[in-house]
């Protein structure tokens, strides 16, 4: 899902051993079947050297070795979800876990491999990685562990100009509002027709919220946002002389109108209701809208600090720091 969790040193001990286990496998190759040899698949993770003793530098080591046991010539292999699949999630498991720079070493060095053995083993894993890391329904979801896969892809001359296609507009709109960038501004219109833009707003933090009130998944997280005591406290505190803490913004980005204005009177007091006259997001792509609902989280410049995340990660990470 998107490097904005907070890792705590027995958790990573536990999940890093999860992963040690769930991936460990017999050493032999090959068994016997009705008189014949057959052949024994399996996922075997490298051993980690004595000299790597806290779970953080076991898993940098891991993460640019983690493939070495596993034949990417194998294609019958992509056929067996319970084995390749397996080790890939629990791969994507390490990520959270290791500097930036040392993730993108392992996941090129990764893709490398499997381009290198066999197309249709790279073609499977790069769907993989857009299966948990790009799909919004995925639990995994992270732009930031998916842009190297991009960056990959785009970059190899193996790779023919249709297949990077969309690869490069996932990637364009990845680097988009990225965390750590400056967020787009844009103008958006109130219930009034009055007409403010982003950068306008002077609060510690504003939350970003895309979203039509009609669509089942934006009601649920309506009542997931109002049932935030903390939240709510943010959104009503107003410090003498001070600016405010905080600010929730709620875009509609589409272009029924009527229907935004038919659920104005229910939306929360506290909430700044806007609409984006004539879709200049949408149309410009200022904004990757690829999922309704979307939150980003900015700080008082206006700098991205949390992208397209669940609200519990926004609660999460105010309450840590407010």
């Amino acid at each position: 899902m998107k490097i904005n969790k907070l890792i705590y040193a027995g958790f990573v001990a536990v999940s890093l051993l999860a992963v040690l286990s769930a991936c460990s496998s017999s050493p032999k190759d090959k068994g016997k079947k009705e008189g014949k040899e057959v052949k024994i698949r399996s996922f075997q993770v490298p051993e980690v050297p004595s000299v790597y003793t806290d779970p953080r530098s076991q898993a940098k080591y891991l993460i640019t070795r983690y493939w070495d046991k596993f034949d990417f010539a194998d294609t019958a292999l992509i056929r067996m979800p319970e084995i390749t699949e397996q080790a890939f999630v629990n791969y994507l498991q390490l990520f959270p876990y290791v500097p930036y720079p040392d993730l993108e070493k392992g996941i090129t060095g990764m893709l490398e491999q499997a381009l290198t053995a066999d197309t249709l083993m790279f073609a499977h894993f790069t769907e993989l990685y857009a299966k948990y890391l790009y799909d919004p329904n995925s639990p995994m979801l992270s732009e930031e562990y998916y842009i190297p896969v991009l960056q990959y892809i785009t970059a190899s001359e193996r790779v023919s100009e249709i297949d990077k296609m969309r690869p490069a507009f996932r990637l364009e709109m990845a680097l988009k509002n990225r965390q750590g960038s400056m967020a787009t501004d844009f103008t958006y219109t109130l219930p009034s027709g009055k007409k403010e833009n982003l950068s306008g707003i002077t609060s510690d933090y504003t939350i970003l919220f895309f979203n039509n009130p009609d669509c089942d998944a934006c009601r649920t997280i309506k009542a997931e946002v109002e049932s935030s005591g903390f939240v709510k406290s943010l959104l009503n505190a107003n410090p003498r002389g001070k600016q405010k803490r905080l600010v929730f913004l709620s875009v509609f980005p589409d272009p029924e109108l009527d229907v935004w204005r038919k659920f104005l009177p229910v939306q929360p007091k506290e909430w700044i209701c806007a609409y984006d006259d004539g879709q200049v997001i949408t149309k410009e792509r200022l904004y990757d809208l690829r999922a309704i609902p979307t939150f980003y989280l900015l700080d008082k410049d206006k700098k991205v600090v949390l992208k397209d995340v669940p609200f519990r990660v926004i609660e999460s990470y105010l309450g840590q720091r407010m």
